[in-house]
């Protein structure tokens, strides 16, 4: 069975604990997603990935004898495209049950139009950080990749729907049965205000989707995200018995505790320095983020999320009557420290 076209290699599935693998799928923008396979009595998944890559891990699933009609349930730890929109298509080939947060799926409604919404978001903050018309053209076709890969996947199967839906809505204390697992959510918006991170009871094994990676997550304020409730929720999961803590994209961290502490220090010591370079003149969200996260972020696959990462920050500060904004040329803009 071939759901989709794909040219890239089949992926390796590593096993990384007991009756828990880990394949890493390949993705038109950001970072390989991962994705887990619980493969127990009732076999799970957490996130199915980017809807072009379903071909990918429907074979690298393959390699250890689970095809995905035996998969029963599929966890979302949130609505982004590269976590689920692979559930679009699935229904056509499993009779697995979806679960996600509460109020996401209707939120979201066709997923077409939503991310059409969200893309118009991603063009705004390229609108409003660069001025000239070039480099601007050069970063938004950069940014629309993603989406025009997924307009064809929609347009291109009889088998997808573009309406998500959840069979079961998740509220944090809500605990699921797979058999030889218990699984656990808590609500760990900031990323994204749907965000869930799925956990083993009794095991310390937390699955934290975006909210703990490497590198600080893309925090979208204009639309789904919000810096001060993912501060809450980093803070609120250094305070657990985490022994592992398997991210949706990058390695697992050696050391948990450190990995969020580390992400803590990092968005404050970038809002220090936002605040520090608005206190000696106006500056805009390019010139800021270059500033924070170094010349090369300009013109990378991430340099959208640099953006919309120094944007929350404006938007806290904005928020408390520290900052205004200066409408140079509109929508570009510039923005001045205006006091404690």
């Amino acid at each position: 069975m071939k759901i989709h076209k794909y040219d890239s290699e089949i992926p390796a599935v590593e096993e990384i604990g007991h009756n828990l693998f880990k394949i890493v799928l390949p993705q038109p923008f950001y970072a390989p997603n991962n994705i887990y396979i619980l493969n127990g009595e009732q076999p799970a998944l957490i996130d199915s990935g980017f809807i072009l890559n379903l071909g990918l891990l429907q074979q690298a699933m393959k390699k250890i004898n689970l095809p995905l009609s035996k998969i029963q349930h599929i966890f979302y730890t949130h609505n982004h495209l590269d976590h689920i929109s692979a559930s679009l298509t699935l229904r056509a080939y499993t009779n697995a049950k979806h679960y996600g947060m509460q109020g996401m799926a209707k939120f979201v409604g066709n997923f077409r139009e939503h991310n059409e919404s969200f893309q118009r978001t991603m063009n705004r903050l390229v609108y409003k950080a660069i001025s000239n018309p070039e480099k601007r053209r050069t970063e938004i076709q950069q940014s629309e990749k993603g989406y025009k890969e997924l307009l064809a996947a929609l347009k291109g199967s009889k088998k997808t729907n573009p309406i998500l839906k959840m069979d079961i809505e998740l509220v944090e204390g809500d605990v699921i049965d797979i058999g030889d697992r218990l699984i656990g959510f808590m609500h760990t918006p900031g990323h994204n205000i749907w965000h869930l991170s799925p956990y083993i009871l009794g095991e310390g094994i937390y699955f934290t989707g975006d909210l703990v990676l490497q590198n600080i997550s893309s925090i979208y304020a204009e639309f789904d995200g919000n810096l001060s409730l993912y501060h809450k929720s980093l803070e609120r999961l250094e305070k657990l018995p985490i022994k592992r803590l398997l991210p949706a994209h990058g390695p697992e961290p050696k050391d948990p505790k450190r990995a969020i502490k580390v992400l803590i220090k990092t968005l404050s010591y970038h809002e220090r320095g936002v605040i520090r370079r608005l206190k000696l003149g106006s500056y805009d969200l390019h010139e800021l983020a270059v500033e924070a996260m170094g010349e090369k972020i300009a013109g990378s696959p991430y340099y959208v999320v640099a953006l919309a990462i120094i944007q929350s920050i404006i938007l806290k500060l904005i928020t408390q009557n520290h900052v205004r904004v200066l409408e140079v040329d509109p929508p570009y803009e510039k923005y001045e420290w205006i006091g404690e």
